[in-house]
C-alpha cells in the first residue's frame, strides 16, 4: 500500500520534513532537494492527497498526511475515484483493512468521539454537546466527499453492503478550504453539511469526529472502527455521558433499535436490553424507535 501509494523520492521527503513540515524555502534547506524538484514531488503528493498544503496563502506550510482522522486514510477516498489510481488504491485499502482491524486498531485505544444524534439529544445536554450548534460556532467552509470505507465495502461483494449515504465524509474550515482547492471535496454551505448529518442521522450513521475540522458518519457495514468493536477490540470510542436505557413500558419488541444499533449493545430478551458497556451514546437507536423511547 505504502509502495503504491508513494514514490521512493516521496517516501524519503515525507520523512525528512517530520510531522511539523515547513514552508518551500525551508524545506529545501532541509531537505537539500533544489527548489524545481521540491515543487515537483509537492504537486504529485498534493494530487494524491499525502501532503496538506496550507490553504488560501501565497507562502503555505507543507505537512505530510499520517494515517488518520484525517489522513491518507481518508484521502484515499477522495477527488475522482473512477481514476484506475484511486481504484487500484481502494482495492489496497481493502486489502490492508483486516490487518489494520486485527493488530492495529486495539494499539489506538479511545481516539474517536461519537456525537449523540441531535434529534434525541435529551434536555440535560449542554450546549457543547450538540454536534449542529458546534458546526455553527467553529466553521465558516465545509466540504464533503464519499467515505473510503464505504466505498472499500462496495468495491467487491463482502455480503453486507448498505444503502447508506455515501457523500458523508465531512472536512471543515482551513481543512475543507485545501480539500476543495485540490479537488479531494466539494464545497458545501455549512446548512447544507446540516442538511447531510440529518439524511446520515436517519440512516442510523454515527456521527464522529471534530466540528471544526473533519467529521465521520460511520455504519456498521463498513467502518473499521465498528467492525473492530463487534469483533470485540479496544472501544475506540471516547463515551459521552449519553447512554441507551430499557423502556420497557414502551418497549413492542419489535428489534428496529438491534438492527441501528451501530455497536451490537441492544438484544431482545422480553423487551430490548441494553448493554451500557457497549453503549457508545450515538442515539442511533432512538432515533430509529417509533415509539419514541
Amino acid at each position: 500500500l505504502l509502495h503504491f501509494l508513494y514514490t521512493p523520492e516521496e517516501a524519503q521527503l515525507t520523512l525528512q520534513m517530520g510531522p511539523d513540515g515547513g514552508k518551500l524555502e525551508e524545506l529545501t534547506t532541509k531537505t537539500g532537494i533544489n527548489r524545481k524538484e521540491l515543487e515537483a514531488l509537492i504537486q504529485s503528493m498534493e494530487k494524491k492527497g499525502t501532503i496538506y498544503t496550507e490553504p488560501g496563502t501565497q507562502n503555505p506550510t507543507y505537512r505530510p498526511l499520517g494515517l488518520e482522522v484525517p489522513g491518507i486514510a481518508e484521502t484515499s477516498g477522495w477527488g475522482d475515484v473512477n481514476t484506475p489510481f484511486k481504484q487500484e488504491l481502494i482495492g489496497l485499502w481493502d486489502k490492508f483493512r483486516p490487518i489494520y482491524i486485527n493488530e492495529a486498531i486495539s494499539e489506538l485505544g479511545q481516539h474517536n468521539r461519537a456525537w449523540c444524534i441531535v434529534s434525541v439529544l435529551p434536555s440535560d445536554a449542554k450546549p457543547d454537546e450538540n454536534l449542529y450548534d458546534q458546526i455553527r460556532l467553529t466553521s465558516d467552509h465545509a466540504a464533503v466527499s464519499q467515505c473510503p470505507c464505504r466505498l472499500m465495502e462496495r468495491r467487491v461483494d463482502h455480503g453486507d453492503a448498505c444503502d447508506c449515504p455515501i457523500d458523508c465524509c465531512m472536512a471543515f474550515g482551513d481543512l475543507a478550504r485545501w480539500a476543495v482547492e485540490q479537488d479531494h471535496a466539494r464545497r458545501i454551505t455549512v446548512d447544507e453539511a446540516i442538511q447531510f448529518l440529518d439524511a446520515c442521522a436517519e440512516a442510523g450513521q454515527v456521527h464522529t469526529g471534530m466540528p471544526g475540522v473533519i467529521l465521520c458518519n460511520c455504519c456498521k457495514h463498513a467502518c473499521v472502527n465498528l467492525y473492530a468493536m463487534k469483533m470485540g477490540k479496544t472501544h475506540t470510542y471516547s463515551k459521552n455521558h449519553f447512554h441507551a436505557v430499557d423502556a420497557t413500558e414502551m418497549c413492542t419488541s419489535c428489534g428496529t433499535c438491534v438492527e441501528r444499533c451501530p455497536v451490537g449493545a441492544i438484544q431482545i430478551e422480553t423487551t430490548a436490553v441494553m448493554d451500557q458497556d457497549r453503549c457508545i451514546g450515538c442515539g442511533a437507536c432512538a432515533a430509529g424507535c417509533e415509539e419514541e423511547s
